[in-house]
Parts: structure tokens; C-alpha cells; sequence
């Protein structure tokens, strides 16, 4: 009989053994391969949680997003999230530090976002086992072109921080935007929007002046995507600040480059859109 016992334990040891082997590969395959399927994709769209306890209190909480596949016109598919992306950051940089000028790390990671992902297995993910990006952004005290914020684009992989590039916002006069460099520091694209737009002037909570349009550009000057911010509805854009953001790749664009450009789409969330007063926002920092 305790040798009957002592099989059924050794079996039962096998089987976790095994499972949590399985587990580990499924890691290290999800880690190798969100990179890829973010390559895959003809857009994504960018959906902000809306955080009704900020709304309400005014108690500036961490920032949440969920990221999908979208189509070439940057229409979002009907499918589960590719990512969720969510902010780290101090209660104390929260509340002292406007959106443009605050620190944080946002990790994105696939955590319950994609059929590819076993329910078995996510019992054996941790939380960090799951985080696929990482973008950092240190504080820094900026004045018109000095020590402008920078935002470190890095992709894990095998747990090891791997840089993709850097999301600059240069100083403009009017317009808004951000520079996109790669891993050399090397211009990769312009992103960039008219201040001249509705929403910078008119507090009119309404969906159609809450629409931003970015042009996307190549070192050249040719435009060659575009990146839409829209809001959510009008009681929810009167109220909070979560936004929604569209954003089509441009044609041959890597993956490298397509992750480059989530991150510079987060950054211009918190440089011009975090923070709502007066007409809508102000034009930027510095």
C-alpha cells in the first residue's frame, strides 16, 4: 500500500514538473513573440481606462491602457486586447507633477489579452513574467530647447532589457509633437500636430472638438502615417481626461519601429492631454 502512495506521489510530482516546464516555455515564446505580432499589425487603436474616482475626486491616479489591433484606417477590430499598459509612478509625482513633467515607467505587458495565452498557464505567470515593454521616463527640468524629456523605449526579453530608441519632445513654437530615434539615436520619424485645431481652443466637450489629428512623418518631410487622438463621450470628456488614440503604421515600417511609435503615442497622451483645463489643454511645456 505505502508503495502504491509513493508511485502516486512521484506521478504527481512528474505532472507539476512537467507543467511548470510548460509554463516557462510558454513565457519565453509569449516574450519572443508579442515583438512579432505587434510586427503584424496594419494599426492599432489605444483605448485609456476611464477612471470615474479620478473624475469625481480629482485624486490623480496611475494610468491604464489597453491596446488593440486595428485596420489601415485605424479602426479597431473586433478581437481581445494585444496588450495592457500601465503606469508606475509615486502618489507623491501623481499629485506634485503635471502630466508633462512627471516620472514613471509604464510596463506593458499581455497579461489576460491574448487567445494565444492558455488559462493553464497564466497560473504560472507572474506578474513581471508578463510584461513584454517597458518605456521610462526620468524627470527632468526643461526650459524651451534645454534638457528636453526624453521617454526610453526597452522590450524584455528573456528577462533582459533589450533598447528599442528613445521618444524625444523637442521645443516647438506653436505646433505640437514628438521626435522618434532609434536604438543609434538616429531620426526615425516626426510626429507632430497644428495647434490651430479645434480642440486646442474651444472647451466644447463634444466628441468632434475633442479630435486631435498627428501627422506622421519621415526625416524627409513625407508623410507617410497618421495618428488620431479622439475622446470618449461628452459626459466622460466634460469630467475626466482618459483619451483614445488611433494610430495607422506606415507602410514597411518594422516591428521595431511600429513599438516606437505606441510609445510615442503614450508620450503625447501625457504631454498635451493629461492635464484639461481652460481650452481643453495647454499647447505644451516649456
Amino acid at each position: 500500500m505505502q508503495a502504491a502512495f509513493n508511485q502516486i506521489g512521484n506521478m504527481g510530482q512528474a505532472v507539476l514538473v512537467q507543467m511548470n516546464e510548460q509554463a516557462q516555455n510558454l513565457i519565453q515564446a509569449i516574450s519572443s513573440s508579442c515583438l512579432d505580432i505587434l510586427g503584424q499589425q496594419d494599426g492599432i487603436f489605444i483605448k485609456q481606462k476611464f477612471e470615474l474616482f479620478e473624475a469625481l475626486s480629482g485624486f490623480e491616479t496611475p494610468n491604464v491602457y489597453k491596446v488593440y489591433a486595428a485596420d489601415d484606417q485605424g479602426k479597431k477590430k473586433k478581437q481581445k486586447a494585444l496588450f495592457k499598459c500601465k503606469e508606475k509612478s509615486s502618489t507623491c509625482a501623481r499629485l506634485c507633477l503635471p502630466g508633462n513633467a512627471r516620472p514613471f515607467e509604464m510596463k506593458i505587458s499581455n497579461y489576460g489579452c491574448k487567445d494565444f495565452q492558455p488559462a493553464l498557464a497564466k497560473q504560472f505567470m507572474k506578474d513581471d513574467k508578463r510584461v513584454v515593454f517597458k518605456f521610462k521616463r526620468e524627470y527632468q527640468c526643461t526650459c524651451l530647447c534645454f534638457n528636453r524629456p526624453r521617454l526610453e523605449v526597452l522590450y524584455v526579453e528573456n528577462d533582459e532589457n533589450k533598447k528599442l530608441g528613445t521618444i524625444v519632445n523637442p521645443w516647438y513654437f506653436c505646433n505640437i509633437g514628438c521626435h522618434v530615434l532609434d536604438i543609434h539615436d538616429n531620426l526615425r520619424y516626426i510626429v507632430e500636430a497644428s495647434c490651430c485645431q479645434t480642440y486646442f481652443w474651444c472647451s466644447c466637450p463634444c466628441n468632434s472638438c475633442n479630435k486631435v489629428e498627428f501627422v506622421i512623418k519621415v526625416p524627409t518631410g513625407d508623410v507617410v502615417a497618421h495618428l488620431m487622438k479622439k475622446g470618449k463621450d461628452c459626459c466622460k470628456n466634460m469630467i475626466g481626461d482618459a483619451d483614445n488614440f488611433s494610430l495607422i503604421f506606415p507602410k514597411g515600417a518594422s516591428k521595431e519601429d511600429k513599438a516606437l511609435l505606441l510609445a510615442v503615442t503614450l508620450m503625447m497622451d501625457y504631454m498635451y492631454f493629461e492635464d484639461k483645463s481652460g481650452a481643453q489643454a495647454s499647447v505644451g511645456p516649456g
